[in-house]
């Protein structure tokens, strides 16, 4: 069998090898320098990176330069401020230098000016006010419009039951437009009650006490009876006219008993024709004969039409007031009673006043409203 030789190679083949290789390699680095492309895909990355970092540079620098620009200018605002204030500051310090003579003369000025403020203020101030009281002044205005004075009936206000206590009369002493008040003879505040309304200029009748038909209710001192004679009839209201008087007339307290006779109601009548005043038939009886007398005598009698307070309650007060203007709008007039005892009925009557008068009712006092009936 042959022996496998064994390959080696000598130094001279080795170093002919490598400088082949380096030969080659030679070659190949020359092409790749001088014939490779003129840019590679990984070159053109890189300068797009460099150029949008160059871009971001220019963006930053830009906002510098703005933010310095905006800094200078806020300097230079603080410097005119500065500027203005030293140069406010310089003007005012030359005031301390003023002699005394200028000063005292720029104090006494001074008021001056802060008069003709105040002035200006309360020019304004009225102004202020006027316009404030305009708006008052045409609600007023429309409210007058509204309330037209389309009524002139006549309107008689008749309180009875003065003379228990001068407290109860005191409110009727100030009403507001004409009354009339009737006085108990007899009684503890008669005179007294009849003075002051003389005093206070209010028509006053006297209130003359009369038997009732109920025999069980007390008409008062000084009343008339059913078994009286005509003479003696005539003496009692003689004397009560006499304690309250100097009075324009008469009217009943009670009474439905005494007016329902016709001779001695007549009896009353031929005082009161005797002594020249009216009589007032308060209409307690529906059969009452004071009317029939009176056309005997040739004697014209006033006759009541309302009852203000059988029920003393605003409410129904009222609503008695309203059923007088009715009476006063068909008729021409209306003569309405009321009691000086019944509570706050003046103050219901002055507060209502204002608006009767309004839409043209006349407040009369009996006297009054006579003479014009006769």
């Amino acid at each position: 069998m042959k022996k496998k030789q064994k390959f080696t190679l000598s130094n001279s083949k080795i170093i002919l090898l490598t400088s082949l290789i380096l030969v080659v390699g030679v070659i190949m680095l020359f092409f790749s320098i001088f014939f490779a492309p003129s840019q590679s895909p990984n070159e053109t990355v890189l300068e797009t990176i460099v150029e949008e970092t160059k871009e971001t540079q220019k963006e930053e620098i830009a906002k510098i330069e703005s933010t310095k620009s905006d800094l200078k200018t806020s300097n230079s605002t603080e410097k005119l401020n500065t500027e203005k204030k030293t140069s406010t500051t310089t003007k005012e310090t030359p005031k301390t230098e003023v002699p005394k003579t200028q000063e005292v003369a720029k104090a006494e000025e001074k008021p001056k000016t802060v008069t003709t403020k105040t002035t200006e203020t309360a020019k304004s101030k009225t102004e202020d006010t006027k316009n404030t009281t305009q708006p008052a002044k045409s609600e007023t205005q429309k409210t007058e419009t509204t309330v037209k004075p389309t009524k002139n009936g006549k309107l008689v206000f008749v309180f009875d039951d003065a003379g228990h206590n001068m407290t109860q009369l005191k409110p009727f002493l100030s009403m507001p437009f004409p009354i009339t008040v009737a006085i108990l003879p007899k009684l503890a505040y008669s005179k007294e009650a009849a003075a002051a309304l003389r005093n206070a200029g209010v028509c006053s009748i006297l209130h003359q006490p009369m038997q009732a038909v109920n025999l069980s209710v007390d008409p008062g001192p000084g009343a008339i009876k059913p078994e009286m004679y005509s003479y003696e009839i005539e003496e009692i209201v003689k004397e009560n006219l006499a304690e309250v008087g100097p009075v324009i007339g008469l009217n009943n307290h009670e009474g439905s008993l005494i007016t329902a006779s016709q001779s001695d109601i007549g009896t009353v009548l031929d005082v009161c024709k005797e002594k020249g005043i009216i009589f007032l038939d308060s209409r307690t009886n529906s059969e009452s004969k004071a009317r029939q007398a009176a056309l005997e005598r040739g004697m014209t009698i006033l006759e009541r039409d309302i009852f203000l307070d059988n029920i003393q309650e605003k409410s129904e007060i009222i609503s008695m007031v309203n059923k007088g203007l009715e009476i006063a709008d068909k008729k021409g007039y209306v003569i309405m009673i009321g009691h000086v005892w019944c509570k706050d009925l003046a103050k219901i009557l002055s507060d209502m006043y204002p608006n009767l008068k309004a839409q043209g009712y006349n407040f009369l006092s009996l006297q009054e409203l006579y003479n014009e009936l006769n």
